[in-house]
């Protein structure tokens, strides 16, 4: 043990580690660059090797403070280094297990406490008619590169259900491809803030999409369900309700009548639930497939796919589901094993205590351009029985309640705000009180009597 000791504790370990971070922390910054920050975390910073570096170099640090008797007036400027790097080392750790990062967009002449998690999240729903429960793992961190593992074990009312992943698909998209004895696919198009989002439902099944339930030539259908079939070599639908539609292609409106089989309306645009909806086409031997598409620089955070493999009991059962970091899709619908269980990757919602109101938001131009220079966000924070106003901009930040909220960017009608929350007041608070006392140490060695620099001046005089 004394032998291990002294290995750990010794200057030449303190090199590696201190090489080991650098060239670490240098290739974190290429991946980043090359693969995006999800695909970072998951292979250093959130990863467990990283972690074991991390806490090496704690251990080396504080090991070295009585090794070299660094507790003497003389060495003082050697021992805040070490406690500075402990210190801020510290308040790393604290930022990874207990603070987060979020986004929260409003609307102006409105409030809203509600903001969803920058990370990602497998969130599930389960349910057996008659009590429900709700599970969220940890933060899921998927790689371009590889290297992705989801592996939960869920226990509902003594029944065990068995999440593993099975594929991830970065910047995901579905697509048909001809095949000769394929199957006939139902293509759905959703509107989801101004996003096209497209679904395909194979015919004989039963889906729910944004909380529509759609039964495409389903014999088990409900009374709730939009159910889709063939009556006389036509495509035909029948709605629970009465249903306004807007067809594109004969540029009129019109409705379909409540449970009644009418032909459907192909390229027409309805909205269910406050849901803009679209029945594109129906297509015939076809495979469904999912796959990635080209990097386009212009977006920023792409939707990616997983596909998960659930068991339960005697029942085996894949699902896929899209989304990622900032996404907060409706959730997917599961039966297995006498369950109902409902599934979402992506963000999660996190509420706020207290309210923010967009009074205002302001644009600014450079003048004869139409580049932004600065945006502003006028805004009234709302507790009980207290209210304050305070505007945010670039490098003018609002911290309120141990929460910073950062202006990050606007909606592209210009009609709101979308800031970026961070929640990290004690990790915050330690690292930079290891930055100051760095900063000390730092000042110290300059002009301490037993530092290099104090001698050269005392062998001057």
């Amino acid at each position: 043990m004394k032998y291990l000791l002294n290995i750990l504790f010794s200057n030449r370990t303190s090199g590696i580690l201190l090489l080991v971070f650098a060239i670490t922390m240098a290739t974190a910054t290429f991946i980043e660059n090359d693969y995006g920050t999800e695909t970072t975390k998951a292979l250093v910073y959130n990863a467990k090797w990283f972690e074991i570096l991390v806490l090496l170099l704690a251990f080396n640090f504080l090991g070295n403070i009585p090794k070299y008797n660094l507790f003497s007036w003389e060495k003082a400027p050697v021992f805040l280094f070490h406690i500075a790097f402990i210190i801020i080392i510290l308040g790393s750790g604290i930022t990874r297990y207990r603070g987060y990062e979020a986004l929260m967009t409003i609307k102006e002449e409105t409030a809203s406490n509600r903001m969803i998690s920058i990370d990602s999240y497998l969130q599930m729903q389960l349910g057996n008619g008659s009590i429900n429960q709700h599970f969220i793992s940890n933060p899921i961190f998927m790689s371009e590169l590889g290297f992705n593992n989801i592996s939960e074990k869920y226990n509902f009312e003594n029944q065990d259900i068995y999440v593993n992943l099975k594929k991830y698909i970065p910047r995901a998209q579905y697509r048909l491809k001809d095949t000769t004895h394929g199957a006939t696919y139902l293509h759905i198009v959703i509107a989801d803030n101004d996003e096209r989002k497209d679904f395909y439902i194979k015919k004989g099944e039963r889906e729910t999409i944004y909380g529509i339930p759609i039964a495409f030539e389903n014999p088990h259908k409900s009374k709730k369900d939009i159910f889709i079939a063939k009556k006389n070599g036509i495509w035909s639908a029948s709605f629970p309700e009465d249903t306004n539609y807007f067809s594109m292609i004969l540029n009129k409106a019109s409705f379909y009548p409540k449970d009644t089989l009418v032909p459907l309306q192909f390229k027409a645009l309805s909205e269910i639930n406050k849901i803009p909806i679209v029945f594109n086409e129906v297509s015939e031997d076809k495979y469904l497939e999912i796959i990635s598409k080209e990097k386009n620089p212009e977006i920023k955070n792409p939707e990616a796919a997983i596909i998960l493999s659930l068991e339960s009991g005697n029942e085996k059962k894949e699902i896929t589901l899209f989304g990622g970091p900032g996404y907060m899709n409706p959730y997917s619908t599961l039966f297995i094993n006498g369950l109902h269980i409902n599934l979402r990757y992506g963000s999660k919602p996190i509420k706020l205590p207290f309210s923010i109101f967009l009074k205002d938001f302001i644009l600014e131009r450079y003048p004869g351009s139409n580049s932004p220079s600065a945006f502003y966000s006028n805004l009234e924070i709302q507790e009980e029985n207290r209210f304050f106003d305070y505007t945010i901009f670039m490098n003018n930040v609002l911290n309120h309640k141990g929460y910073r909220f950062f202006q990050s960017a606007y909606l592209p009608d210009e009609t709101g705000t979308i800031l970026s929350v961070n929640h990290d007041y004690w990790g915050t608070l330690t690292t930079y009180l290891g930055y100051a006392l760095l900063a000390l140490g730092m000042l110290l060695s300059i002009c301490w009597k037993s530092s290099h620099f104090g001698l050269t001046l005392k062998l001057l005089r």
